[in-house]
């Protein structure tokens, strides 16, 4: 091979969002992500990959704008067959790692990044990815602000992920898999920003189902430690990876253990359809996305969605 070698490729999530609770009938058209992948390998070991991103901002008059900015920009080097250096701006170990799990990234950010407890899929940094026999581990120190957002202080997030088949691969359990991740940081001295998750996934041809359990320890404002929990649950039924498809999940979150009235729970449903054209994927998704109060039912949002993701 003649080295480097560069590819290029494009995902982006289109969507029409129509709000249905309180909102005056507002509707819009919007970009969600536009993603042109860059990617070059130098040789058999080392490869770059840059990935500027398109996607909707507020700026200092509240005014929503699309803004461009940088996604990735990552040194990976591959030691050896199953360990993977990586350094930059790069995918930290869990929402990147939950996408390969969901393909369902276009209805919205996932139950951590949504409720704000994991900044984002990438950050600034360096790591180290493992994979041995049916057990892969991915471990991190990053700047912790998310996103390739200026250093504030001189403390980091120490990340880490660890992935286990515990079933032979030959039987149906063998589809199982369970998932632990920790993230380990501050926002000052005695401010903590510790985040634990542990998911099990169920996957073969007709289904995909998760479930994870959250708890973070957070302080963002001085004055005492905030203990938040959650509970996400996901299903997709279908007859392949291409065709239509079925999906629903549940989302269950507690922003303060100490007050019984603040928490919330998230349905969402509907159908969806994937293609393979050529080399490229293309998904429709719509879904109903209703959000309640926990402690009285009460509605806080329902909006409908109509969601493409086009890649290659």
């Amino acid at each position: 091979t003649n080295f480097p070698v560069v590819t290029f490729g494009v995902l982006s999530f289109l969507q029409y969002d129509a709000e249905l609770h309180e909102s005056d009938g507002y509707n819009a058209f919007d970009i969600t992500r536009g993603y042109l992948n860059i990617r070059a390998r130098l040789n058999d070991r080392v490869s770059f990959r840059f990935t500027p991103d398109v996607r909707p901002t507020t700026d200092v008059n509240l005014e929503q704008n699309l803004a461009l900015r940088l996604e990735y920009a990552s040194l990976d080097v591959k030691a050896t067959d199953n360990i993977t250096l990586m350094f930059g701006l790069h995918e930290m170990p869990w929402l990147v790692f939950e996408e390969t799990l969901n393909r369902y990234r276009v209805i919205g950010p996932f139950f951590s990044e949504r409720l704000g407890l994991i900044p984002g899929p990438v950050d600034l940094g360096m790591s180290v990815k493992a994979t041995t026999g049916r057990t892969e581990v991915h471990l991190g120190v990053y700047n912790g602000e998310g996103f390739g957002r200026a250093e504030i202080d001189k403390y980091k997030s120490i990340d880490g992920r660890a992935t286990f088949r515990p079933f032979d691969e030959d039987s149906e359990l063998g589809k199982v898999s369970i998932s632990g991740f920790y993230q380990y940081g501050w926002y000052a001295r005695d401010r903590p920003r510790n985040v634990a998750i542990g998911m099990a996934t169920y996957e073969n041809t007709n289904i995909v189902k998760t479930g994870q359990y959250l708890s973070r320890t957070d302080n963002p404002f001085v004055a005492v430690d905030v203990q938040r929990r959650g509970m996400s649950f996901f299903g997709e039924f279908r007859r392949d990876v291409t065709g239509w498809a079925g999906v629903g999940g549940l989302d269950l979150f507690d922003p303060d253990a100490d007050n019984d009235s603040d928490s919330r729970r998230r349905y969402f449903f509907g159908p969806a359809y994937w293609s393979q054209v050529g080399r490229g994927r293309i998904g429709v998704v719509v879904t109903l996305d209703q959000v309640y109060s926990t402690s009285n039912s009460q509605l806080l949002e329902r909006r409908l969605l109509a969601q493409t993701q086009v890649e290659f």
